[in-house]
């Protein structure tokens, strides 16, 4: 199925409690969004980056370019958790 784009999913974007405030999160996020667009933005394809940011944290993906969801443009991000019984 496909739709002339592609769907990346960033998950878990950790920097130990340590190390942050250094700059490491940003470095990871902004060599994460460079490799997606050279790797799979190509003239005329989308790209959907998908995240789920920790809650209180979505101010430091929105420097990236990401929206909250749900706004006016989209609806609700969603999850589910299936675990075996």
């Amino acid at each position: 199925m496909g739709d002339k784009g592609y769907t990346v999913i960033i998950r878990d974007v950790i920097v130990l409690p340590e190390h942050q405030g250094k700059g490491i999160g940003k470095e990871l996020m902004q060599k994460a969004m460079d490799y997606i667009r050279k790797r799979y933005l190509q003239k005329g394809q989308k790209v959907f980056v998908n995240l789920m940011a920790a809650k209180n944290r979505e101010s430091f993906y929105k420097q990236f370019g990401f929206e909250e969801r749900p706004n006016e443009k989209v609806g609700a991000g969603m999850s589910q958790m299936i675990e075996y019984e």
